[in-house]
């Protein structure tokens, strides 16, 4: 009886809020935040003219812009915000918060592998479509301007386009920077689904995407796939 029981519930049921309680969380964060996002967006539109150049202190400083949006939209948004309505958002705001400390960590004692100048355009491509493009899902969901996802503010914008900073860091540390931002994507996929907010389903979507990319646009991807670098490196075998 009681097997059939659990088994008549929905991932509906274990949330004790809606749609429209959700979407709203995106208005009232801009609304209390504002004007800060008149800094924070110019700072994130030139995160892939920081990477792409060779300069190793420009990608160190991308990447702290970058783990700056993990802490701050751990902090502010799964913390302050969305935490007060469902509690494991909470958690996976300070798994936000620690993930962007280690991310800092790495980014100040490794060596970070610069992009592959011919890939370069579609690294800038792909970071500009995840800052600019995937903000405006959650007003195609919601209707409403105010709702706008915000990179650094907001947790599956910051998620999906800082994806592809993991293809200039140290592959030895690369599967530990993995396990947060996976959990992340099946959780938040699962809360869109059962809301059935479809539109909001591209998020996870675009995040697993990035992550695939990422390890295209990564500079051992690249010399493993350049013919030349055997001529380079005839010893190594």
């Amino acid at each position: 009886m009681t097997e059939v029981d659990w088994l008549s519930y929905s991932l509906q049921d274990f949330l004790m809020f809606g749609p429209q309680v959700f979407l709203r969380l995106f208005i009232r964060l801009n609304q209390d935040v504002w004007p800060w996002q008149l800094l924070i967006v110019p700072l994130t539109l030139v995160v892939p003219w920081l990477i792409c150049r060779p300069a190793p202190a420009l990608r160190r400083l991308a990447v702290w812009l970058v783990a700056a949006a993990w802490i701050v939209s751990g902090a502010v948004f799964l913390i302050r915000y969305f935490g007060e309505i469902n509690w494991p958002a909470a958690w996976f705001g300070w798994a936000f918060v620690a993930q962007g400390l280690v991310m800092v960590a790495v980014a100040t004692v490794c060596h970070l592998e610069p992009i592959p100048k011919r890939r370069t355009g579609v690294f800038t491509g792909l970071w500009l479509t995840g800052v600019v493009a995937l903000p405006w899902v959650t007003v195609l969901q919601s209707g409403e301007l105010g709702a706008m996802a915000v990179f650094g503010l907001t947790p599956d914008v910051t998620l999906a386009a800082s994806s592809l900073v993991l293809a200039i860091m140290p592959r030895a540390l690369l599967w530990s920077l993995l396990p947060i931002p996976l959990l992340w994507v099946l959780f938040s996929a699962a809360t869109y689904w059962a809301l059935q907010m479809d539109w909001l389903l591209l998020l996870p979507a675009a995040t697993l995407i990035f992550l695939a990319l990422s390890c295209w646009l990564s500079p051992s991807s690249a010399q493993s796939r350049d013919p030349q670098s055997v001529h380079r490196d005839p010893v190594r075998r």
